[in-house]
C-alpha cells in the first residue's frame, strides 16, 4: 500500500474547510495564548486571555509581578488555572530577567535560534514553541499537538513509535512550502471530529483508502459505524 502524501492532506483540507489564520500577535502574546490553550476548548482559551488582558494585562513586567492567584481568578474559565498561573508567571518572571526588552529580536532570530532561547524556560515545550514559530513570527513550520500526532501515526505520515521531532518532519517532507499551517489545522480538525481517540469515524473519512490505521484494523477493509 503506497503511503499518504500532500493529496490526503490537502483531501483534509478541503473536506474540513480549512483556510490559513490570521497570525495571532507578537511573540510573548503567543506564548501565553498557547499556554492558555493547554487541555481546554479554543472558546475558553480565548475568554481566559481577554479576561488576562484586562485583569492583568499580558507583558513580562505586568505578570511576572502580578499575584499568581489574581492570574488564576483571571483565567479561571480556561481551566488548570493554578497550574497555568505559576506558570505563566514563571514565564514571564525569566523572559522579563533574560530579556528585559521583550521577544521581538526572535524575528530575527533562525528556526533553531527561536527553539534555543523559547525551550530555555521551564514548561515551554516543543509544541509551544512551533506554534510561537507558525502563528506569531511566520515560519513555515508544523506544531505537533496530540490529535497532529495521533492522525499523523494513523494515516502512515510518521511511524507508531516517532518522536515529536520525527513526526513534524515527516510531515514537512510532504507538505508544500506556504500550506504547512493549512495542514496543521487539518490535523487537527480531523482528530477532533472524525480521527478521534476512541471510536473513530473511519466511514466519514474521506481519506480511509490510504490510512494504515483503517486497512490494518478493520476487518475486510469495511469502515465502522
Amino acid at each position: 500500500m503506497k503511503g499518504p502524501g500532500w493529496p490526503e492532506l490537502e483531501t483534509l483540507v478541503r473536506f474540513h474547510h480549512v483556510t490559513r489564520p490570521r497570525r495571532r500577535g507578537k511573540p510573548f502574546e503567543v506564548l501565553i495564548q498557547t499556554i492558555l490553550s493547554q487541555n481546554t476548548n479554543d472558546l475558553n482559551s480565548r475568554r481566559a486571555y481577554e479576561s488576562l488582558v484586562r485583569s492583568v494585562g499580558v507583558t513580562p513586567g505586568s505578570l511576572a509581578r502580578a499575584d499568581p492567584k489574581l492570574i488564576a481568578a483571571s483565567i479561571r474559565v480556561g481551566g488548570l488555572y493554578n497550574t497555568k498561573s505559576i506558570r505563566i508567571r514563571d514565564v514571564a518572571a525569566g523572559v522579563l530577567a533574560r530579556y528585559p526588552g521583550g521577544l521581538g529580536f526572535l524575528f530575527e532570530l533562525d528556526d533553531e535560534g527561536v527553539r534555543r532561547v523559547l525551550s530555555g524556560f521551564k514548561g515551554v515545550g516543543p509544541k509551544t514553541v512551533d506554534i510561537v514559530l507558525d502563528f506569531s513570527l511566520g515560519r513555515d513550520v508544523v506544531p505537533v499537538d496530540t490529535h497532529v500526532n495521533r492522525v499523523s501515526k494513523r494515516l502512515g505520515y510518521a511511524a507508531p513509535g516517532a518522536d515529536y521531532d520525527e513526526v513534524r518532519a515527516s510531515l514537512e517532507a510532504v507538505i508544500p512550502p506556504g500550506r504547512r499551517l493549512e495542514g496543521h489545522i487539518a490535523l487537527i480538525v480531523h482528530g477532533r471530529r472524525v480521527c478521534r481517540a476512541q471510536m473513530p469515524r473511519c466511514g466519514a473519512c474521506p481519506v480511509s483508502s490510504a490510512c494504515r490505521y483503517f486497512q490494518g484494523s478493520v476487518p475486510g477493509g469495511r469502515a465502522p459505524a
